[in-house]
């Protein structure tokens, strides 16, 4: 998808985002969603509860992938639950514990192998097994279909005597919630670790009939499941700003930092581990991870743009990614060309091992931008690298805000401060540095980490839940009035590389499950942008083949292996 926004900014101190500029697609997404929630109070009007269903969950990953301007909706919230009452689901007996929680059920939507929010929960259960014996932590996953759980998961579950469970696939929303309530009633305490867009914790949940913490992972994004929660867990001051001027006033709102392990780095040095990578021993060396679309200029801003000048500023810098290769790369082959092959791409690292020698290879990180990533800021500060990060005072919702890591340094306030404060870093003896960098990981340590994230944070935060009164105050969290202007952007991301004007057709593309009738929905929705181009986004290729794909999803399997067949034919003929 392209931006409006140039691809390499100037690189000057009066550098200002407007995000008015760069958030095209909020009108269309928002009449896209109201769309489908008419769609569904008509079809629970009729009695279709899994149609209704359905298109909620249509309905909120538009808001979830698009951001139309508004990030929760008591609208579709309350239609959930009056489903999940309709529904007739089993009472849930009271709790038998007393006084404080022992039982905490996290749910999930899916675990990942990679990923912040699956690596969150397992470091939240693993502290609380060294730090709360007498709690037990199971977890349950609600649609991981086929794919294999990560092993170290199901470790962090049984290491508090808890267990990891796996709902089976089923074509019912309202028998996968039945099954989600019928398990929770076996505990004290429901935490959701939910994507945005899942419907189940508002059908099964809709008296809320045990306690819930929602733990907002998701912070950037519109979210379901807030409704049936007694607090909302933010996880960082820009989220919590949001969720307070942004978000309903009940639940209460909270800070509850991701939690991390500091478990055992490796003992190999510096110039051991750049053996090892194949790693020149004397150039310094800087190392930033991420998906491929956090390194894709947007918002005004270019992160390739500034890692060319860092290279440039310093002949002997190398700059090394993880997180795709350098096929995947694309218009990021051309900064690999430009700085001589100072630009290098390695992939995923999958292997633990591996990914401890990038770490211990370095000698700063670099987070990406407009689209930060806070999860690899904490990791990298964790292992004493000094962490640079851009602050972007207009969007503060994608930056990676932590209150850790501003107690050392508050993130450059330009891109120009940005390179030139990384320039400076690496030119300094490697003593001076080290020391920058082990103050990174002392307040990460004490914000993030062990017994103290446990009393300063948790502890306040499930009290909280059993007062039900006012949320516990933190130092540095007094209420700031926030224009809720500077929060209405789009992220886009999520579409990155697609048709503006398509994007229905592109949101159904990437719901498998989505039911036919909607489907063809979609077909009717995304004729005219096929048909004419408003955006003059320059792809009508892009849509046509968008348009196809969801055409095919539309037909039954036979036809469709009817016509590729006759292709296939008629391809051996010639």
């Amino acid at each position: 998808m392209r931006s409006s926004t140039p691809e390499e900014p100037a690189q000057g101190k009066d550098q200002s985002v407007h995000t008015q500029e760069v958030s095209p697609i909020q009108g269309p997404a928002a009449k896209e969603f109201n769309r489908a929630l008419a769609c569904a109070q008509k079809a629970a009007a009729r009695g279709n509860l899994e149609l209704a269903t359905a298109w909620c969950r249509y309905g909120a990953r538009v808001a979830w992938w698009l951001c139309p301007g508004f990030f929760q909706s008591p609208e579709m919230e309350q239609l959930l639950g009056e489903i999940g009452r309709k529904s007739a689901m089993p009472a849930m007996p009271p709790t038998a514990s007393m006084g404080a929680p022992t039982r905490f059920l996290h749910l999930m939507t899916q675990a990942y192998e990679t990923g912040g929010h699956t690596r969150a929960v397992s470091r939240w259960i693993e502290i609380c097994a060294q730090y709360a014996p007498s709690e037990h932590h199971s977890i349950l996953i609600s649609k991981q279909g086929d794919d294999p759980l990560p092993g170290w998961l199901a470790h962090s579950a049984q290491s508090t005597g808890g267990d990891i469970f796996r709902l089976p696939p089923m074509p019912s929303w309202l028998q996968m919630a039945a099954e989600v309530r019928s398990k929770s009633s076996e505990f004290d305490v429901i935490v959701l670790h939910v994507h945005p867009d899942d419907p189940l914790p508002n059908l099964a949940f809709y008296d809320r009939p045990r306690p819930v913490i929602f733990f907002n992972h998701a912070d950037h994004a519109f979210t379901l499941g807030m409704d049936v929660a007694g607090i909302v867990a933010d996880i960082r001051k820009a989220g919590h700003d949001l969720s307070s001027s942004l978000r309903a006033a009940r639940p209460h709102k909270v800070l509850l930092p991701i939690p991390l392990t500091d478990g055992p780095k490796s003992s190999t040095g510096k110039a051991e581990a750049r053996r090892k990578l194949g790693l020149p021993t004397n150039a310094p060396i800087a190392l930033t991870i991420g998906d491929l679309f956090r390194f894709k200029p947007g918002m005004g801003l270019s992160f390739p743009a500034a890692l060319k000048a860092i290279c440039a500023q310093d002949p002997r810098v190398l700059v090394i990614a993880v997180g795709f290769s350098a096929s995947e790369s694309g218009e990021l082959s051309e900064l690999n060309q430009s700085t001589a092959g100072r630009f290098q791409s390695v992939g995923v690292v999958v292997d633990p091992e591996i990914l401890e020698l990038y770490y211990s290879a370095a000698d700063v990180y670099l987070d990406c931008f407009p689209y930060g990533s806070l999860t690899s800021v904490l990791d990298a500060a964790l292992h004493a690298l000094p962490v640079q990060r851009l602050k972007i005072p207009d969007l503060p919702i994608l930056w990676s805000d932590d209150l850790a890591l501003d107690a050392v340094a508050a993130g450059a306030s330009c891109t120009t401060d940005y390179v030139a404060e990384v320039v400076q870093w690496l030119q300094w003896p490697g003593t001076k540095r080290a020391e920058f960098g082990a103050r990174f990981r002392a307040a990460v340590l004490q914000e993030h980490c062990g017994v103290s994230w446990k009393a300063r944070w948790l502890d306040p935060a499930v009290k909280a839940l059993q007062a039900s009164g006012e949320a516990p105050s933190h130092p540095g969290l007094d209420r700031i009035d926030e224009k809720p202007d500077r929060f209405r952007i789009s992220t886009m991301f999520y579409l990155a590389g697609l048709p503006l004007s398509m994007f229905v057709a592109a949101v159904i593309l990437g719901m498998e499950d989505v039911p036919q009738r909607i489907r063809v929905s979609a077909v009717w929705v995304s004729v005219k942008p096929l048909l004419l181009d408003p955006a003059h986004d320059g792809m009508p290729w892009k849509r046509l083949l968008a348009f196809k794909e969801l055409i095919k999803t539309c037909l039954p399997k036979r036809v469709i292996t009817a016509v590729g067949r006759i292709l296939r034919s008629n391809q051996n003929k010639l």
